[in-house]
């Protein structure tokens, strides 16, 4: 330890720590060395042609083009950011604003969050369509690895998961634009089924009820709303559309939220049914009890749509 000097002796040098402190200016400039160090330039001997001159038309100023740069390849020995490898990666929720694709950003870092609407680490009091305690994040362990799960806890109006596509089991349900369906597989009868039935046997329009008894049973398509039932459509063709368009035979022409063709319903070659959506704004939602996060997932509870995501 360095002795305080005396008065009248020479003042003694600070002694000084070897650890120096990395500041935050030169830890950006590693990084961008070591940017610059993973791209190699092109070897002398392997000259870039130049592109072929472009025909200019008669009169014209003929324009210089650009010489075409060679495309920059990664070093041997480029190295990744660090992360952790022993602990679980984390989860962002994304509770997204209304009409937004934004919103605000949530990092899960307990293994459980639970979201509600008068209880749970995440609370929306205001959406009378979500459970008190309506669904629950997880962090689970399956064969060592670490993975990210949500579930529905049983709620009254469920959790919707957007899909791409996805295969309609018997009283699967789904969201269109501002609507609700279900979907029913009763078992034909007198071992038909609805393969055998023609096109146009005149089941091909949305019929009420009491519509009269059929000689057998078909698949059907039920709007759900509210606490009641809609209109009902017998799925007796291959393919059905649902959308604003008038030529859609499941037509939302007041649905603000749908688009002119939005969903395809249609009927596999061994029979199942499926429903996939056309590349749409708002998608397709299928009701599911749970689903595991890999990587992204984005599911609605009640009126609210929310994305997770692991990093």
């Amino acid at each position: 330890m360095t002795q305080p000097s005396k008065p009248g002796e020479p003042s003694r040098s600070v002694e000084r720590s070897s650890t120096i402190i990395e500041t935050e200016e030169e830890i950006r400039e590693a990084i961008l060395s070591r940017l610059k160090g993973q791209q190699q330039a092109v070897p002398v001997d392997r000259p870039v042609a130049p592109p072929a001159p472009i025909a200019q038309p008669p009169g014209q100023a003929t324009q210089n083009i650009p010489t075409a740069h060679p495309p920059a390849v990664p070093a041997a020995n480029a190295v990744s950011p660090y992360r952790p490898t022993s602990r679980p990666p984390l989860a962002i929720l994304t509770v997204f604003d209304d009409g937004k694709s934004e919103g605000e950003l949530i990092r899960i870092r307990a293994p459980k969050f639970t979201i509600g609407r008068t209880e749970g680490d995440l609370r929306i009091p205001i959406d009378g369509r979500i459970s008190s305690h309506h669904v629950e994040i997880t962090l689970q362990v399956l064969g060592g690895v670490h993975r990210w799960v949500v579930t529905d806890l049983q709620s009254t109006h469920g959790m919707f998961v957007r899909v791409s596509r996805t295969v309609l089991n018997d009283r699967a349900e789904f969201l269109v634009g501002n609507g609700r369906y279900r979907f029913e597989t009763p078992h034909a009868l007198a071992d038909q089924t609805t393969s055998e039935m023609s096109d146009d046997g005149g089941f091909g329009q949305t019929r009420a009820w009491a519509d009269g008894p059929s000689p057998f049973r078909v698949p059907t398509l039920t709007e759900l709303l509210g606490n009641g039932i809609g209109s009902r459509t017998l799925l007796v063709k291959a393919e059905y559309w649902i959308g604003t368009d008038p030529s859609c035979p499941i037509c939302r022409a007041d649905d603000p939220f749908c688009e002119p063709r939005h969903v395809r319903l249609f009927r596999g070659q061994n029979g199942g049914w499926h429903a996939e959506h056309n590349k749409t704004l708002n998608g397709l939602w299928i009701r599911m009890p749970q689903i595991v996060v890999d990587p992204t997932v984005r599911f609605q509870i009640g009126e609210q749509r929310f994305q997770i995501k692991v990093v």
